[in-house]
């Protein structure tokens, strides 16, 4: 499940929106549904973002959004089937990670470009 995706229930399932959330982290609405949606958020956001909404970082990792309960408080990873599922699904994020830093590599090369040019 994306990650908006995961932010988009959590909030429906608090009854608060996209902009509640963006004023309580102190972003931008647009800056913080672009991170969600291309999924390059930074992980100090998500630390904060999880703060906010009072679950685990590990709730916007999930495939499935699971209420948080701290009474039954399940493993951060889930039930998982499989000795080495786990490493696939860290090497899956990691691959995924590894693409969004090498765009956002290949974005900030073509902004020092452009502000490099000379008119």
């Amino acid at each position: 499940m994306a990650l908006k995706s995961i932010v988009d229930e959590l909030l429906k399932e608090e009854g608060r929106s996209m902009t509640w959330l963006s004023v309580e982290m102190g972003k931008t609405f647009d800056g913080l549904k672009l991170s969600l949606t291309r999924g390059s958020i930074k992980y100090n956001d998500i630390i904060a973002m999880a703060k906010v909404l009072e679950v685990p970082p590990a709730t916007f990792f999930q495939t499935e959004v699971t209420p948080y309960n701290n009474k039954t408080a399940q493993s951060l990873v889930g039930d998982q089937k499989g000795e080495y599922a786990d490493l696939k699904n860290n090497l899956k994020n990691c691959k995924e990670m590894l693409t969004t830093l090498k765009d956002q590599i290949k974005d900030k090369d073509k902004i020092i470009s452009l502000l490099s040019k000379e008119d």
